[in-house]
């Protein structure tokens, strides 16, 4: 037999068609099993972060309406301080109101607001006196008197007036929506109360317009391909892309058209696809009552009595009025604003089937409804899911084509050529070398059966090949090193991202005049170290110092002078308590915090004394205060015993109540909690 054909592999024993087949076989259980991990685990994925994408917007609503609504709170806050502290004379409130509301109120959404006395607490002479200024076409404030002609019915007897009754100092109160009889201006008032020596005095109100919140929900509605509105406490609408159908007009005996917001409910009654989100509203509606009086806090009679003193409120009204005002979800249901996510059949004005979600708003109990197409957010995550499967299968495709063209060009192709060179170049002599079994039936077995005849001949070129892989291995190390250095220059960059994170985190918490902690700061540690105090069972104290006549500072030597002067003082903070400077913090205005953990009154009286001591100490001059003519503060104390039956927010209430007292007993001293009249 030839020897060149003594050994031979036959063609389905062959790396040469089994190679390829068991590629093959490969490229086809992928591309099965990427397809089924998609369907089962990408897709649902896909799906839930389009509707999470959905819910994102909502959470933009609440935030960007949040913070129109936190203007004008903090707007009646300042106007309910200033109201309670000026004299009762007319020409006071005429000039310093306006003007406070001009300053801090935008005219683009506050388009009005006033002050409201209680029965003859203004004048012994007369029961009602209010001082009100709304907006004109101009959005220039003009004084309104027409609520205190003695042939109106008045205003003690409002919806957005009697709550104010029951309101505890900087609380405020959101009346239901409504259209304003003289301006024709869809708005809510903003209600907080007026304490005069711990006395409720009356109320002031911030108006808010609502026009606009249509184009603002619409804007923002376009990202998702649907659209969102608004509703108050009672289900009635605030804003709504077709307000036709929200709103019911009527004419009085004197031809005066009157505009009023419907409920959700009487909307269903007439539209019926419109049911569902109904029922959703109504719900929450009842989920916040009935945890309001789960609570020990809730008081029946506060509604009883807001009922019978005011024609405008049911008493329905009435008990959800009283469970706002208990705030029994600061933060939302459960610390989550997202409400209630569902799906209906079909939609009022999208006529198909739709994903709604509805959100909280804290504080005033509103709800921002979003409306989705389903088949918007589907389409989304179908296109995305077509599109990764696609190119998924691609690579896969690529890879194993390229890795089999790839072992055909290294092995296979080397290995027929070594094989048919070998069979060129047999050694006669071969058969006194080594040999290497050859019982393969494949291309092993002929190289194994050639092999033999070559060993001694392949001698040089293993040594041509070691010195090749010499070669490799150095430049693997040069690559390596590079991609080292590479890498540093990667951990460094992201070291220095990180520092300026923290910066700009940092920024974000101090106040920019004092380079001390700011009130938002504040506002974030002391639920925390209240939580902490509870749990290790110590007491906390709260120093609120504040300096005396501010106001008349900066009139006298200019608000530059009364910067530099805070800015001095909250040194002297800082050096008073130089351990714990995270502590400290601006509270507002002219006023500053101090959070004593594990302090009573007793320990923490030394540290106010010291701070009031230090400040007088600074000798700044201010010719309107005192004897010595130098600024002093005046510094309230108060401590508590954190449990399950109180909150922080009394504490800092008590401590403003020390604060108080210590400027009615003639300021540039320290006054404490206990030491209050009972």
């Amino acid at each position: 037999m030839n020897e060149r054909n003594a050994f031979s592999v036959r063609w389905y024993n062959s790396l040469l068609f089994r190679t390829p087949l068991l590629f093959l076989l490969l490229l086809a259980v992928l591309v099965l099993s990427l397809t089924i991990i998609m369907d089962t685990i990408g897709r649902p994925r896909l799906e839930e972060q389009s509707f999470r994408m959905v819910n994102q917007v909502g959470n933009t609503m609440v935030a960007q309406l949040g913070e129109r609504l936190a203007v004008a709170e903090t707007l009646a806050r300042a106007l309910a301080t200033t109201s309670a502290n000026l004299p009762l004379r007319a020409q006071d409130h005429i000039k310093i109101v306006p003007r406070l509301i001009d300053e801090l109120g935008p005219s683009s959404f506050i388009i009005g607001g006033g002050v409201w006395y209680e029965p003859f607490a203004f004048d012994a002479n007369n029961e009602r006196r209010s001082f009100f200024w709304g907006r004109n076409a101009k959005g220039i404030l003009e004084f309104v008197e027409d609520y205190d002609d003695p042939r109106s019915a008045g205003y003690h007897h409002e919806e957005w007036y009697v709550p104010g009754r029951f309101l505890k100092p900087d609380q405020v109160f959101w009346s239901k929506s409504y259209v304003d009889p003289h301006t024709s201006v869809p708005m809510v008032t903003c209600t907080a109360p007026i304490y005069r020596e711990n006395r409720f005095a009356g109320v002031v109100t911030i108006d808010l317009k609502l026009a606009g919140l249509e184009a603002f929900f619409d804007a923002q509605a376009k990202k998702m391909g649907g659209y969102a509105f608004a509703v108050d406490r009672n289900g009635k609408f605030l804003s709504f892309p077709d307000v036709t159908i929200t709103r019911d007009t009527t004419q009085d005996k004197f031809g005066r058209k009157h505009i009023e917001y419907i409920l959700a409910r009487n909307l269903a009654d007439r539209q019926p696809t419109f049911a569902p989100l109904a029922k959703a509203l109504y719900d929450s509606s009842n989920d916040l009552l009935n945890k309001a009086k789960q609570s020990n806090l809730y008081d029946r009679r506060i509604a009883e009595v807001i009922a019978n003193n005011s024609s405008q409120v049911s008493t329905e009204e009435a008990e959800l009025i009283a469970a706002v005002m208990q705030d029994p979800w600061p933060g939302g249901n459960n610390g989550d604003i997202l409400l209630k996510h569902f799906t209906t059949p079909d939609d009022l004005l999208l006529k198909e089937p739709c994903s709604v979600a509805l959100f909280h708003v804290p504080n005033t109990y509103w709800k921002i409804v979003t409306v989705t197409p389903v088949s918007h957010a589907m389409s989304a995550a179908t296109v995305i899911y077509r599109a990764v499967l696609a190119a998924l299968i691609i690579c896969v495709s690529a890879a194993v084509i390229g890795a089999f063209l790839t072992l055909n060009s290294m092995l296979m192709r080397p290995l027929s050529r070594i094989t048919h060179q070998l069979k060129n170049a047999v050694d006669i002599n071969a058969e006194e070398m080594l040999c290497l079994e050859d019982d393969f039936r494949n291309e092993f077995g002929t190289f194994a059966y050639w092999f033999n005849v070559r060993t001694r001949k392949l001698a040089d070129a293993l040594e041509q090949l070691r010195i090749i892989r010499g070669e490799l291995e150095q430049r693997v190390n040069e690559r390596t090193e590079k991609l080292a250095q590479t890498n540093i220059k990667l951990e460094l960059e992201v070291q220095q991202r990180r520092r300026a994170q923290q910066f700009l985190r940092r920024l974000a918490m101090l106040d920019p005049l004092t380079d001390i902690a700011n009130r938002r700061s504040f506002d974030a540690a002391l639920p925390s170290y209240w939580q902490r105090a509870r749990q290790k069972g110590t007491p906390l104290a709260l120093i609120l110092v504040d300096m005396d006549r501010f106001k008349h500072f900066n009139n006298t030597y200019g608000y530059q002078a009364g910067d530099q002067c805070l800015k001095k003082i909250a040194q002297t903070l800082v050096e008073a308590i130089p351990d714990n400077e995270e502590r400290i913090s601006r509270f507002g205005g002219e006023q500053f915090a101090v959070i004593l953990p594990d302090s009573d009154t007793d320990s923490a009286q030394p540290l106010a004394e010291k701070i009031r001591q230090m400040v007088e100490a600074l000798q700044i001059p201010h010719s309107e205060e005192g004897v010595n003519g130098v600024v002093t503060v005046s510094v309230g104390i108060a401590c508590m015993q954190p449990t399950k039956d109180n909150n922080y927010e009394q504490l800092i209430a008590r401590t403003n109540q020390a604060l108080y007292q210590a400027k009615t007993n003639g300021r540039n001293r320290v006054a404490l909690d206990k030491d209050l009249p009972a």
